[in-house]
């Protein structure tokens, strides 16, 4: 069988953002949308990324889960859901790319107030929660980019570095069970996409290692916290350069 340079251009982005999932808690899929969508179309992109985060989330999951705040979670996760049905109506009538220019813009002002703010605050109020949810599941409906909602609240949160983390896997784990069902349902799921999913998860496995290795041996409050939203910032930057020239 022929293997082409596509092949190992995936492999090895796959096996970088794998490094990044596994000690931060996040941005696998958002690296891979933005650097695999040059050689692939966005239908076989979502259910291919979906399949291997959420095997990446399952593996992180099991591992910190003892360390995850339940209770501010579960307020996230039906939240989020309630306002899904809500962003995708207004995708109807909004032009999604000057959207997505907008969070852009927004997220970098957020991190960069975060980078220069060194008091974190007490944003354990259930109303406080639920609002997040709310924003996290509109911008889910409305552009697929519900994550940095919630890892900006935990990141600006007093909670350690720790549960922070396993939080985020844990959102992450569930919202992701339900978009991989919701591709089934759309028949995106289909086994190329399962075939080649299985084909990624030796450099997916070698990535989330390293990652999670450096997150329990190297990894302290404040340099994970800065690390995590200058990554948030970067990914934002090339998402706004990739709308803008649209």
């Amino acid at each position: 069988m022929e293997i082409h340079w596509e092949f190992f251009y995936t492999a090895f982005i796959i096996l970088g953002a794998g490094v990044v999932r596994g000690y931060t808690g996040f941005g696998f899929t958002m690296i891979c949308a933005i650097t695999l969508a040059f050689i692939y179309p966005p239908s076989m992109i979502t259910p291919l990324l979906l399949c291997l985060d959420l095997t990446a989330s399952t593996w992180l999951f099991l591992k910190a889960r003892k360390l995850v705040d339940w209770k501010g979670l579960k307020i996230l996760i039906l939240s989020s859901m309630m306002a899904i049905p809500i962003g995708s109506l207004v995708l109807t009538s909004i032009p999604v790319n000057y959207l997505r220019i907008f969070i852009a813009l927004t997220i970098i002002l957020l991190c960069t107030g975060l980078l220069l703010k060194k008091q974190t605050h007490t944003l354990n109020r259930p109303g406080t929660i639920f609002g997040i949810g709310i924003l996290s599941g509109f911008l889910t409906g409305v552009a697929a980019i519900g994550g940095p909602p919630v890892i900006l609240f935990y990141l600006s949160s007093n909670h350690s570095i720790s549960i922070s983390r396993a939080s985020m896997i844990a959102y992450f784990f569930v919202t992701e069970c339900i978009a991989l069902v919701s591709c089934f349902l759309y028949g995106l799921l289909n086994c190329q996409t399962l075939v080649f999913s299985a084909q990624m998860l030796i450099p997916l496995s070698i990535g989330l290692w390293i990652g999670n290795y450096c997150f329990e041996n190297y990894s302290n409050e404040n340099q994970f916290k800065r690390q995590t939203l200058i990554l948030l910032m970067t990914i934002a930057f090339i998402s706004l350069i990739n709308s803008a020239i649209k």
